[in-house]
């Protein structure tokens, strides 16, 4: 059902597109972006600017296993996803006409995922998104005022305050941020000033992995597996400054953005972060207890 795999971790001796995998990449079957070995085409068209989507667009299957996603996978197993994750990365970003990667995960149908079973999505395209510009340039505007990177002092400032934190470990701290936009926005942002996700060291990727699969399991046993749409912003792949900080984004599909939302690009959160902080606090359940049957494509 999937076009021959690009890479895939598997048990020796396996062949490819067989079973006996653990992580599997693939082409999208409808792909956003592509070629990635083509140079984009800009024209101008009256007042519009337009480029043609050169780039990639992958799929990345967690595991065989239809049933569990990252909440239910043990730490080893999410951190394999994640090391398979920076290696695509890494591969996406070695393309001349690549100019960023972006990589999603749509978790339930209401947050876009048009398949049931567990994956993510890399998007390797010809231009830097506005969201990612906005925040290098809001970086570099806070180092010349400040001479301080802003989400190195959100990270020190909410491990003092606590009163938004959800969960820490060595490496990574997961808080709600001041400003949710939505009912229990959380964001993953490594301790250390790291401007490049795929840059991490496997230790790094272990850390980041815990704290994914911590976050995952809470907003699924506190409140009820809720859709979510999960992105990971890193900085542009042929950029060479150092002020940016990677970083993951996830906003569960609680609310809906309205006439207000849209119109003015402000967001009423009926949940305040501290609230949200407070109630993913909680003890999740640990793994194997009350876990579903495994059940493998």
């Amino acid at each position: 059902m999937t076009p021959p795999e690009t890479m895939a971790f598997r048990a020796s001796g396996t062949a490819p597109n067989t079973p006996g995998w653990t992580f599997r990449v693939v082409p999208n079957l409808y792909a956003a972006f592509g070629p990635a070995d083509a140079e984009p085409i800009v024209q101008r068209v009256g007042p519009y600017l337009s480029m043609s989507g050169v780039g990639a667009h992958e799929v990345l299957i967690d595991s065989p296993d239809h049933l569990r996603d990252i909440a239910d996978h043990d730490v080893p197993k999410v951190a394999e996803v994640v090391r398979g994750f920076v290696d695509r990365y890494r591969a996406a970003a070695a393309s001349p006409c690549v100019r960023y990667v972006l990589l999603i995960v749509n978790h339930g149908r209401e947050a876009g995922a048009s398949l049931e079973h567990p994956h993510a999505q890399l998007f390797a395209i010809p231009l830097v998104p506005d969201a990612v510009q906005r925040e290098i340039e809001g970086v570099a505007r806070r180092i010349g005022e400040a001479g301080s990177c802003p989400f190195c002092e959100m990270v020190a400032y909410e491990t003092s305050a606590g009163e938004r934190v959800i969960y820490e470990n060595d490496g990574f701290l997961v808080f709600a941020p001041y400003a949710s936009r939505v009912p229990f926005e959380t964001w993953i942002v490594p301790k250390p000033h790291q401007p490049r996700f795929e840059a991490s060291s496997s230790a790094e990727q272990l850390a980041f992995a815990d704290a994914l699969r911590e976050l995952a399991s809470r907003l699924k046993r506190r409140l009820n597996d809720p859709p979510y749409n999960l992105y990971l912003h890193t900085a542009p792949t042929q950029w060479t400054g150092g002020a940016y900080h990677w970083h993951a984004e996830v906003l569960p599909k609680l609310s809906i953005a309205a006439g207000f939302e849209l119109g003015s690009d402000l967001y009423i959160d009926v949940v305040t972060p501290e609230a949200a902080a407070e109630y993913l606090q909680g003890e999740v359940t640990p793994l194997g207890e009350g876990s579903m049957s495994a059940a493998h494509c």
